[in-house]
């Protein structure tokens, strides 16, 4: 995360309603934010939670081991023909 003493240039102007303002005003109050120190680090969780639900590949503990075993496997012939090729 960036350090207190990063340069911040870059601005977010999100449109709310009145009562919207109200109750993110309110919890940043309430945990000695600031507003846009609040919104800024719930944002930023937000973000990474659905960068991390949508790129990363999660298997059941069956699915896992399958996944193992076939990688201790000798690769097939026609897997080993495709490494070979020069790619286009």
């Amino acid at each position: 995360m960036a350090t207190l003493t990063s340069h911040k240039a870059s601005r977010l102007d999100i449109r709310l309603t009145d009562e919207q303002r109200a109750l993110i005003e309110r919890a940043a109050s309430l945990t000695g934010s600031t507003l846009t120190q609040w919104t800024a680090q719930h944002l930023l969780e937000a973000a990474r939670l659905d960068i991390e639900k949508e790129t990363a590949l999660r298997l059941d503990s069956a699915s896992f081991d399958a996944f193992v075993a076939a990688l201790d496997e000798p690769l097939p012939d026609a897997a080993k023909e495709l490494m070979a090729r020069d790619p286009q």
